[in-house]
């Protein structure tokens, strides 16, 4: 499958993530440049243990939107060499605890492109988004979605660094 995130393009068949997989994934992750400047949150339905698609990184901590761009693309890259779907962004605050609290905040994301496109369909488009550095965007959006409300979470999101 041919996938795009903004400019950036590449052909991969994702896997269902594992632990196996997600654990290779992370040893290569914290070798990164610019790893230990940002807080990384792994947030959502792969630490619930629920059958997902993908498994959601939330970065914080004061962006500096060069190194946070090419941070987060060399994520998404590493997610391609261990055949995993690496949903990241940055928030401005940390990711919250469904465990505890569904109390409704507006966080600034910020994402690499302005859509997702996966053989050519949509799956993604943050068209509202306000482009902060070459394929770099930030919006602000509500949480918890009417999706994560619905849902009944056991863990709080986990410090991975």
């Amino acid at each position: 499958m041919i996938w795009q995130y903004g400019n950036y393009k590449f052909n991969c068949n994702f896997q269902i993530p594992t632990v196996s997989n997600f654990k290779n994934w992370l040893k290569d992750y914290l070798k990164l440049d610019n790893v230990n400047k940002y807080e990384t949150w792994l947030a959502s339905g792969f630490t619930q243990g629920w059958n997902t698609l993908d498994i959601d990184i939330v970065l914080t901590n004061l962006p500096k939107y060069k190194e946070l761009q090419s941070l987060m693309l060399d994520s998404i890259k590493l997610g391609v060499k261990h055949n995993i779907f690496i949903d990241i962004c940055h928030w401005d605050r940390e990711p919250l605890d469904y465990s505890k609290t569904k109390e409704k905040i507006v966080v600034k994301k910020t994402v690499v492109g302005n859509r997702i496109i996966q053989d050519g369909k949509l799956i993604t488009d943050w068209k509202h988004a306000k482009e902060v550095f070459p394929n770099l965007y930030s919006f602000t959006k509500v949480y918890p979605t009417d999706k994560q409300m619905n849902r009944v979470y056991k863990f709080k999101p986990t410090l991975l660094n």
